[in-house]
């Protein structure tokens, strides 16, 4: 699969239909080879990027241009090996596919969270926004927008070996899970903010026993972590972090 990248392009995109959703899907069909494959996948879609999660591998679309026919939504996109490809979401279909030259997938949508339209303010922000900048016409509102993906990626302090042997080190495993004998792969979510702090800690996939809990638990107490960056600027950037409890 081409998978393997790490370019960032950027365009200018009519923000006329933009929108912002984030598709869960469980399984996704090569249409060319007809095979298929249950793997969990986020599609998130912004206004200038679509980002394909597939466990730790992320594949990265800058959009070029996209447009809106009836109920679906066009897109076409640039992939990090500078080839033009074409993505589109149908929502009654709840199906998003990719396609570049003959590589095809279609990924079969299970649920679709849908943001807030960038373009959109309300009027109320927009009159403090022209309030706050009248007397400085210097000043920039600051982008407290929680990103998905980044050009410099979110870092634990000394990366992520350094962070496995802190979860080691500071999971507790619960009773509960050690009398069911539960073992697995916690995912949790977070925001790593500007500052490196992280705020809205969640639980994405628990095993049970009391390991979700413990899992937030845990990673609220982290040390600071080196914030994502974009064009050179600190940004907040959305992450997802894996614990796992072993056997005991």
């Amino acid at each position: 699969m081409r998978w393997q990248f790490l370019f960032i392009l950027c365009f200018t995109t009519n923000l006329l239909f933009a929108q912002n959703f984030i598709l869960y899907s469980s399984r996704w069909t090569d249409v060319g080879s007809r095979s298929s494959s249950k793997i969990a996948s986020i599609i998130y879609i912004d206004s200038t990027r679509i980002t394909i999660e597939q466990g730790t591998s992320h594949l990265y679309l800058d959009i070029k241009e996209q447009h809106k026919e009836e109920n679906n939504f066009l897109y076409t996109v640039i992939d990090p090996d500078d080839a033009t490809g074409h993505a589109a979401f149908s929502p009654e279909q709840m199906a998003f596919d990719y396609q570049v030259s003959e590589y095809h997938l279609r990924y079969a949508i299970d649920s679709i969270q849908q943001e807030k339209h960038e373009a959109e303010e309300s009027d109320d922000e927009t009159t403090a926004a022209a309030d706050s900048t009248s007397s400085d016409s210097a000043v920039v509102r600051e982008d407290t927008k929680i990103y998905f993906s980044s050009d410099l990626p979110p870092e634990f302090p000394g990366g992520s070996e350094a962070m496995k042997s802190w979860l080691t080190e500071n999971v507790k495993y619960p009773a509960a899970a050690k009398k069911d004998k539960i073992i697995g792969l916690v995912e949790v979510t977070a925001v790593v903010e500007k500052d490196g702090s992280l705020s809205d800690v969640q639980v994405k996939h628990d095993i049970g026993g009391g390991c979700g809990a413990e899992a937030v638990r845990v990673i609220k107490t982290m040390p600071t972590w080196v914030p994502g960056e974009i064009k050179n600027e600190t940004k907040r950037v959305k992450v997802t972090i894996k614990v796992f409890f072993p056997p005991k």
